[in-house]
């Protein structure tokens, strides 16, 4: 296998990890409706936005023309107890055979249970006389959303540097296929101040990933957006770093036909949309240069908070 296949199946693993049924998270989706979908997609929706939003750079001195970096870069946006479990509500009514439960008064109208990071284990729903009525989907139990990006950036003619973000269309196994692509641009800003002590520069970047599920049906599509400004000061092989990013994320699901817990005919769920919970970051980073050798990571202040990681080569 060739490393560039190999970073494809591990990023486009990571995007669609399964759950402990051994369902993709498309199957797993497909389970629920609009509203408890928001719930149970929301915490990794935003870990991999703040992903996106990640590792755009490690110095603030920008690459002469025709300089160039090839890096991969790992994010681990971090999760709470919280992102852990939602309130998932339940239908008004539930029928097992001939009988009908109402909620309220023979079953609660919501109940915790797992989102996508949660615990693997199904939530079973029961009346109080112990009629089994749903079985609801558990987790990934994963503590951090990880997200594996590889980026590109190329100098360009008067202080300009062209970032560059991109998987191409990839099917893993059944579990569906994802594609990725990012564009950005920096300018070095410390060119027009003379003997200033520290490198500065800014930077844009947008992006876009999509989903499919096993069946090729486009089902998740995020895209993000991200300007800032970064300062670093290189020491020998040690640069320290840091930045101050505004930024923003957004998710599209479905459409998709849903089979829902307590529910006995498929529900069609239409298009909805998921917000990221981040507008802005502050990070401070390091990089060690050995040589051709490029290394980094950072951490960033954000909702969630990330822990990014790089390596790759570098010429400058």
């Amino acid at each position: 296998m060739t490393f560039s296949r190999a970073l494809l199946i591990t990023t486009a693993m990571a995007i669609s990890a399964g759950t402990s049924t051994g369902q993709d998270l498309g199957e797993q989706i497909k389970k629920f409706g609009a509203h408890n979908a928001r719930g149970y997609l929301g915490p990794i929706l935003a870990g991999w936005g703040s992903g996106l939003n990640s590792g755009f750079y490690h110095t603030a001195d920008l690459h002469g023309a025709l300089g160039f970096d090839i890096q991969l870069k790992v994010t681990l946006a971090q999760l709470t107890a919280g992102d852990k479990v939602f309130s998932y509500r339940l239908p008004d009514s539930i029928s097992v055979g001939a009988q009908v439960f109402r909620a309220g008064a023979d079953y609660p109208a919501e109940v915790q249970t797992s989102t996508a990071v949660g615990p693997k284990g199904e939530t079973v729903v029961r009346t109080g006389g112990g009629t089994e009525l749903a079985r609801l989907p558990g987790g990934m139990d994963v503590p951090t959303a990880p997200l594996f990006v590889p980026q590109v950036v190329i100098g360009l003619p008067f202080g300009f540097e062209v970032m560059g973000r991109f998987l191409p269309t990839t099917r893993i196994s059944d579990v569906g296929k994802i594609n990725l692509l990012g564009f950005g641009l920096r300018y070095d800003i410390d060119q027009y101040i003379p003997m200033f002590p520290l490198d500065v520069s800014v930077h844009f970047m947008t992006q876009k990933l999509n989903f499919w599920d096993a069946g090729g049906k486009d089902l998740i599509a995020g895209s993000a957006t991200a300007y800032g400004v970064e300062i670093s000061k290189r020491i020998l092989l040690l640069t320290i770093y840091g930045g101050l990013q505004l930024e923003d994320a957004s998710w599209t699901v479905g459409p998709y036909t849903a089979s829902v817990a307590g529910t006995a005919t498929p529900v069609t769920v239409e298009e909805f949309t998921v917000d990221s919970r981040n507008s802005s970051r502050v990070l401070i980073g390091a990089r060690v240069l050995l040589g051709f050798l490029n290394l980094h990571a950072d951490y960033s202040l954000a909702t969630p908070p990330a822990m990014t990681f790089g390596a790759g080569v570098t010429f400058r």
